[in-house]
């Protein structure tokens, strides 16, 4: 994972040949409150408000405080991960996640431009 500004966090991978792309990107959003099914409503600059599904690693968390949220594929749904820290080491997103959902759709020779 890498920071980018102005706190979003991406998932970069790297091919056997050093060719690195962003695969995936948490968006740094203030949480607005927990809706009465469990989902979260959260505030990014860039989306606005949106609500989002909590992910495993996601804590409920104070009105004003700041989570990692990604919207996934455009039109998907939007889902909650961890609580958003200073350091991109100590982020709690679902790289695992996003590692099995490029494996299983073949997502890989794409994402590096590359014919498989």
């Amino acid at each position: 994972m890498e920071r980018v500004s102005p706190g979003h966090l991406v998932a970069v991978a790297t091919n056997p040949y050093g060719t690195s792309v962003v695969v995936w990107r948490w968006f740094d959003a203030v949480v607005l409150g927990t809706e009465e099914d469990g989902s979260v409503r959260l505030w990014e600059p860039a989306h606005g408000e949106v609500v989002a599904t909590p992910r495993a690693s996601h804590r409920p968390q104070e009105p004003g405080s700041r989570a990692y949220a990604s919207a996934g594929l455009p039109g998907a749904n939007w889902w909650v991960a961890g609580e958003a820290t200073g350091q991109q080491k100590d982020a709690e997103v679902e790289l695992n996640e996003v590692a099995a959902l490029y494996t299983t759709n073949d997502l890989w020779s794409a994402a590096f431009g590359i014919d498989t």
